[in-house]
């Protein structure tokens, strides 16, 4: 026993000082990011990044990045360490007008693999104060949930979330918080919110009805259905797709280099279609469709945009007779109605404060959509089960699997994510003042939906309920 004792006791301080070494070396790659950042010298921070880095974010991507983004913030003032965890270190970064969380880690070659900022949060403080809610607390499922949601709360700067579950067949709504910060008004099933990328799931349905009455082939490539003007989209010989650029596999970057409103609170709002035919001008391709995963809202947005030319239709009017109307979805919209004005709840950003709506030009496609509990968990039944002919087909298409690579597999706009012993089909999504999730299992009948109306991540909560509805009766 005293051997083994003393062999774990080895293992912790070897674990120990291979993590000391490891923040040690992080602390001076990131003494070296200051000072090229302070003298806004793109080049030199990316001649730190590793090859996975450079994988995912070419030179000329980043410089855009990093100019746009990053050096409007100005010159950093003060870099303070604050935790070390599963090798990446945080650091609260404080410039003039704004405090930022700047998280760094490295590969095995002690090369930059992780480089992000985000808005600062002190993790350390939590909320004490009961939070409102109209979950009844009857059932071991109310009270699961309950759990799940009062955990998420505990970060004080959320301000409220509405979440809707089917199990068995049946609808359950719950709602916790307010509608805006401090009005003491809890949201209801009829609250509307932005829900960002789950946006992208709608033209994945929009582009799979376009399969099926004949009007497109996945196969198609995407020059087919732009100007004469753009040079052909393809590397090594290989063109963009119709399926590429709704399964993050086109290598299409995230965002065009073009879209100069990177750091404004409405990003998208005066980013239009000229702007966006103007990118695909000059874009410069690095690798050929499929061999990578890429998250990009670009590409969805242009897969909008085609959508608009071959049903000769605006991408919001399509989303309402190809999926609201039959299933009965009434508040869902890309543009609030003055009926549902009062409806809309405020947004909120990660430090909690009131920021503006989002809206979109080109790329609607990629976020543009604002719904309810009520009309989503109608959308995630429709995934698992619908007698409407044309909407079931295009739903089933959708839940295809065309991309698969590492931990990255991808139907039609939907993710394949497994949970502890089988796959789910879900997405979440996101805008300045918005985080929502919906996730459904095709095997168990299950699905949740969850909206808050503040930009805290909440993917893993919608997990979490999804994986318990499927293990209790």
């Amino acid at each position: 026993m005293k051997k083994i004792v003393v062999t774990v006791i080895a293992i912790t301080a070897v674990a120990f000082l291979f993590a000391q070494q490891q923040k040690e070396k992080i602390d001076n790659v990131k003494d070296k990011v200051v000072v090229f950042f302070n003298n806004k010298e793109a080049d030199s921070i990316y001649s730190l990044a590793g090859a996975a880095f450079k994988k995912q974010l070419s030179d000329a991507n980043f410089k855009n990045v990093a100019e746009n983004q990053l050096f409007p913030l100005g010159k950093m003032k003060s870099v303070d360490f604050e935790k070390f965890t599963k090798g990446v270190s945080k650091y609260k970064v404080t410039f003039d007008n704004f405090t930022a969380g700047m998280y760094l880690s490295l590969d095995t070659t002690d090369k930059l693999e992780v480089f992000l900022f985000q808005p600062y949060k002190d993790e350390s403080v939590k909320r004490t104060s009961a939070v409102a809610t109209d979950n009844p607390l009857l059932t071991e499922q109310d009270k699961f949930i309950d759990t799940v949601v009062k955990q998420y709360f505990t970060d004080p700067n959320t301000v409220g979330a509405s979440i809707s579950v089917l199990k068995n067949g049946k609808i359950f709504f719950y709602n916790y918080g307010e509608t805006k910060k401090g009005n003491h008004q809890l949201p209801t099933a009829h609250s509307i919110y932005e829900i960002g990328s789950i946006s992208k799931t709608f033209t994945a349905t929009l582009l799979a009805f376009a399969v099926h009455e004949g009007k497109v082939k996945l196969t198609d490539p995407v020059n087919k259905y732009l100007p004469k003007d753009i040079p052909a989209l393809q590397f090594n010989g290989k063109p963009i797709t119709l399926e590429g650029l709704s399964n993050h596999s086109s290598g299409l970057p995230r965002l065009p280099d073009n879209l100069k409103e990177v750091m404004e609170d409405n990003p998208y709002k005066n980013y239009d279609e000229p702007a966006m035919m103007e990118f695909l001008k000059h874009v410069k391709l690095t690798r050929e469709q499929g061999a990578e995963y890429e998250y990009s809202n670009f590409a969805v947005g242009l897969l909008g945009v085609i959508l608009e030319k071959v049903y000769k239709k605006p991408y919001d009017q399509l989303v309402l007779e190809k999926i609201c109307t039959p299933l009965q979805m009434t508040q869902t919209q890309q543009y609030i109605g003055k009926k549902d004005t009062a409806l809309f709840v405020s947004g909120h950003n990660e430090q909690g404060k009131p920021v503006s709506q989002w809206d979109f030009k080109a790329i609607a496609a990629a976020g543009a959509i604002r719904t309810n509990t009520t009309d989503l968990i109608k959308y995630a039944n429709a995934n698992l089960s619908t007698t409407i002919a044309g909407l079931n087909k295009a739903l089933q298409l959708t839940h295809v699997k065309t991309f698969s690579k590492g931990t990255n597999e991808v139907g039609l706009g939907w993710h394949f994510i497994k949970l502890i012993d089988h796959m789910i089909l879900s997405h979440g999504g996101g805008t300045g003042g918005f985080r929502t999730t919906i996730s459904f299992d095709t095997d168990k009948k299950t699905a949740v939906v969850i909206l808050a109306n503040s930009a805290i991540d909440l993917q893993s909560e919608g997990y979490k309920i999804l994986n318990r509805l499927g293990t209790t009766e």
